[in-house]
């Protein structure tokens, strides 16, 4: 596991925190702490921020990097945004840090949430006896992303809920980015009979599958590295939790995974981008549904034809 990281504090008006988050990430940025009043949070900004304030961002980048390169393509992203440039914002120098200065930050803001009628996720040290309608799960996310409270990931739950509610609700779900596993537990913890969840980041996949047993489904889901490209089988359910850009390029993978008739969700798209993806499955055998919003980001739902 790694334990060191670089580290590059940001100032940035509310305004840009997310779309900056966004395209950190696009530079392979494996986290994101916005700083407010010296709290800190694993949780990518919600609605809640200022957009007239400044915030502080630290953005963690792997260690093996050159800090100088790595100052330079970040000034270089963000002096391309036009809205940013107008305002105040500024770049500091990349320093390095250990794991676990990081690996507690996330706990401050993490707390019992609910989604749809049934599900409550918790984290291990928050005691909850789950009403009898109720299914619940614990999540420590650890350094994998996910806890449920960000948009991309609370759209991407709401969904599953909404599917697995259903007369005939699906019976398997792919989970492509599962990160912590919420998205392969949550469905688990509802109903869905047969669940694989995929990350190429081992990391993501030690935590994904460490709180797979600490909630007792090893027998339901199955945690995997294997690219998506190496995976075999059709689902009921695909749900891809990836940046807009990655869902485009696996478009025909993640099809060719999806069972005729399957539902096909995808997150992790900012709402400027919702275009792009949208044009990037236009020629693929799918049925559209409206759009889902949380805050800055979209979830679109498809049904194979």
């Amino acid at each position: 596991m790694q334990n060191n990281w670089l580290v590059i504090e940001l100032s940035v008006p509310g305004s840009s925190v997310d779309l900056v988050c966004a395209l950190l990430a696009e530079l392979d940025c494996q986290g994101t702490v916005v700083e407010e009043r010296k709290l800190d949070t694993f949780v990518v900004p919600d609605a809640g921020l200022d957009p007239d304030a400044t915030y502080q961002l630290k953005a963690y980048f792997a260690d093996q990097l050159d800090p100088q390169a790595l100052h330079q393509q970040v000034g270089k992203i963000l002096a391309q945004l036009p809205d940013l440039c107008a305002q105040k914002y500024s770049v500091g120098q990349p320093s390095r840090v250990r794991m676990e200065d990081w690996a507690e930050n996330w706990k401050q803001h993490f707390s019992r949430i609910k989604v749809g009628s049934r599900l409550v996720i918790r984290p291990s040290w928050e005691d909850y006896l789950p009403l009898a309608d109720e299914v619940s799960i614990q999540l420590d996310p650890g350094m994998a992303f996910g806890t449920g409270t960000h948009g991309t990931t609370l759209l991407c739950l709401e969904m599953i809920a909404e599917l697995l509610e259903q007369p005939q609700p699906p019976r398997s779900l792919l989970d492509v980015g599962t990160g912590s596993g919420i998205l392969a537990l949550g469905a688990a913890a509802l109903g869905c009979e047969t669940v694989l969840g995929n990350d190429i980041d081992p990391d993501a996949c030690r935590v994904a599958q460490e709180n797979v047993a600490i909630n007792g489904y090893e027998g339901q889901i199955e945690i995997t590295s294997k690219p998506l490209e190496e995976l075999s089988g059709q689902f009921d359910l695909v749900v891809a939790n990836i940046l807009a850009e990655e869902n485009v390029r696996l478009k025909h993978e993640l099809l060719k995974h999806l069972q005729p008739g399957g539902w096909l969700v995808l997150s992790g798209i900012l709402r400027e981008k919702e275009q792009l993806v949208r044009d990037g499955f236009g020629d693929l055998p799918l049925r559209d549904f409206p759009t889902r919003l949380q805050d800055d980001w979209v979830c679109l739902i498809y049904r194979r034809v």
